[in-house]
This record gives C-alpha cells, structure tokens and sequence, in this order.
C-alpha cells in the first residue's frame, strides 16, 4: 500500500539529509551501482533523519542511481506515518502489512528503478539474512553486495555540525564518569553501579550509546565482560567503560582506577605502560597515517614492555551514529586517516585471573594531529578511597 507524500506544508530548501541523498546518487553513478538499500540502521538515519529497527519485520529505504528517480522506504504499514515525516523528506513510502508481506512492493520499486539481472545492488550490511535471501530468490540474476564501503565514504569524515554533537556527548560522558567513579563503596556489585551510570545519563538528559561495562577485580581482565554480581571489595582495579549520545551522535569512554590501594603489585606499572601506548596514537598520528600504523604506535609500546600477548584487542573503532563504525584502528587497515575522522585510542592489557587495563579516550583528527574529545585521563592508576 503506497502513502501518499505530505503535501500541507511548504518544502524547504535542499537539507542536508537530502544533499547525503544525492551525494549518494553520484558515487553510485562512478560506480555502476543500479540501486542502493538501507535497512532500519544508523546508516538509514545518516541519510535520512530517521531509522526503525522493526524487530524481525522487514524496513527499507531504497536509493536509485538515476537523478530523476526518487528514493522510497518500505516499512510495516504501522510505521509509514513516522517514515513521511524524516527529516530528508522521503515523500514516497510503501506500507506492507503482516498479512500480505513485503514481497509485492519491493518488487514493484525493483520494476520501477529498473533493476534486472546483471544490476549490481548494495545491501546494507545489517540488512536480516533471512531478508536477503528472501532477495536473492526473488531477483536470482541482480548482484547483490555489501553496501559499508561507500556508505564509510560518506560517513567518516564528520561536518563541523556532527562534531559539535559528539563534542556534546564527550562533554556529558566525562561528566558522568566523574559523578560515578565517586560512588564506588565496599559490597557494591556491578550491576548496581551500571544502575548509578544510567540514573547519571537520565540526570542528563543523556541515554546510552551501549549497556555499559562495569569490571571488578578479576573481571577487568574480560575486554567485554558481562556486567554481573560481583561485589567491590578493596584493592580491586575497577574498569568502567561507557558511552552516552546526544542528536544521536555517541560517546565512548574506558577508565581504569583502583578501589584503595590496589592488592596486585603489578597494577600500578601495567596501567602506566597503557597509559604511555594511549600517549603514542595521540602524539605519533598524523593526517595519513594508515589504520594499521596507528595500531602499531599502540602496540609496539606494550610489546616492548613485554606485554604484548595481553593485548588482545585492536587499537580504536571509528565513531558516529554508530559507537562502532569505520575507520579501524587495525593491523590490515591501510586507509589514510584524514581530517574531520573520529575514532577511539584505547589500547589495553589483560592478565587473566587478576586483572585488566584499558583507558579510552575519542579524538579527531585534523590539519595537524589528533585532538581528544575527552579529558585526558590520568597518567597514573587513581586510586577511589575507602
């Protein structure tokens, strides 16, 4: 069932989720690419304002090449009134309901954009399997292929008005740790001191960009421990890593400190060595330098100091609308880093059974070097009292 587009209102000039749209057109055009199709992700929100999940049920904004061609979204019909009103103005939207399916209007836009076998279509990267396949059967001669390469090209290098909101998020996440970190107490565990991060956010006017991770003791050693019910006892090394968004744009930060004096006498050097490898991205990268290299600046100071096999994880992930998203900071990246990309420093060392160390700041990068989001965090393990 097509919706007919709002027609109440006087359109404003070309916005900038519209030029995304048309700058989208363009690099399809350089690369023979017949139609492009986002599922309900943040890459579906980049170009439009607006993106719904819809659980398991199938949602689509679809981009032909050609110029005269409008884009439109197939979503549950429940979803259409939502989907004519972006902030891109997408003013053509198929409702599909549960009874009948999807099938029927997608292959009516394929019939429309022209799309036949031999057409090369890029599929979002978090489309449903099952959708896909659903696809592939319904057109067996179009080539389908993953859409994340030219949707990064669009995405990593931020305008001056999608760093100002991650500024904002930067801002508010440091806050937020502050007025944790100080909460830490004897017999607290780890899911009551998540609870104390989010009631921080809501203060805020914030919310999670991730669950966030809270690591006691042993547990630290986990880069992705589940937070749990393990309770804080003295001389733990804690880990907190957390991430809040603001216009939908993400944080992210990873602080280690120690809840009294720490009882692993090795803390103390191991947090110092991560704190030197942080150090190195920020000072050694430059516009240029690839992924890998900034991965190495990284990863040779903690190998050097004979911790290298505890370093389990890469350097950095990009970030955006999503927490992770290109560039990576990562051996086999060989990408330039440029000007106006963010990303994540945070190098880590985990010894099993005892415990681990990550400190993690967002920077960007430009004309001259690396510029953190974030405070910069301690040059040596701070201790919580008591």
């Amino acid at each position: 069932m097509a919706f007919p587009p709002n027609s109440d209102k006087e359109r404003p000039n070309v916005n900038d989720d519209q030029q995304r749209i048309t700058t989208l057109k363009t690099k399809m055009k350089a690369e023979e690419v017949s139609l492009t199709l986002l599922a309900g992700t943040d890459a579906m929100r980049y170009l439009t304002g607006w993106r719904e999940g819809g659980h398991e049920r199938f949602v689509g904004l679809f981009v032909p090449q050609d110029e005269e061609q409008r884009a439109a979204f197939v979503v549950p019909a429940m979803n259409a009134p939502q989907a004519l009103k972006t902030p891109a103005e997408v003013s053509e939207v198929f409702g599909w309901s549960d009874e009948s399916g999807w099938y029927t209007e997608v292959q009516t836009l394929f019939s429309r954009y022209e799309v036949d076998s031999g057409s090369v279509v890029l599929i979002d990267d978090e489309l449903l399997s099952v959708h896909l396949l659903a696809m592939q059967s319904l057109f067996p001669g179009v080539r389908f292929a993953p859409a994340g390469r030219m949707m990064a090209s669009l995405r990593q290098i931020k305008t001056a008005s999608e760093l100002a909101s991650m500024e904002r998020a930067a801002l508010l996440i440091d806050e937020i740790f502050e007025a944790t970190v100080i909460q830490l107490k004897a017999g607290i565990n780890e899911m009551e001191m998540r609870e104390i991060i989010l009631q921080e956010m809501k203060r805020r006017n914030t919310s999670p960009s991730f669950s966030p991770l809270v690591c006691f003791g042993a547990n630290a050693a986990l880069p992705h421990h589940h937070t749990g019910t393990t309770t804080l006892k003295g001389g733990d090394v804690v880990i907190l890593d957390l991430g809040c968004v603001w216009e939908h744009y993400a944080s992210d930060i990873t602080r280690t400190v120690c809840f009294g004096t720490p009882s692993d006498p090795d803390a103390a050097k191991v947090y110092e060595i991560v704190y030197r490898a942080h150090s190195a991205v920020m000072e050694n990268v430059k516009p240029g330098t690839s992924g890998e290299r900034a991965d190495r600046f990284a990863r040779d100071v903690i190998t050097k100091a004979e911790y290298g096999e505890f370093f389990v994880h890469r350097t950095g992930h990009g970030i955006g609308l999503s927490t992770h998203e290109p560039p990576y900071i990562v051996e086999g990246n060989h990408e330039p880093l440029l000007p106006g990309m963010c990303f994540s420093d945070e190098p880590g060392i985990y010894l099993p059974g005892r415990f681990g160390v990550r400190i993690e700041n967002i920077v960007t990068m430009t004309e001259t070097g690396l510029r953190s989001l974030n405070t910069p965090p301690s040059p040596t393990l701070r201790t919580i009292g008591l």
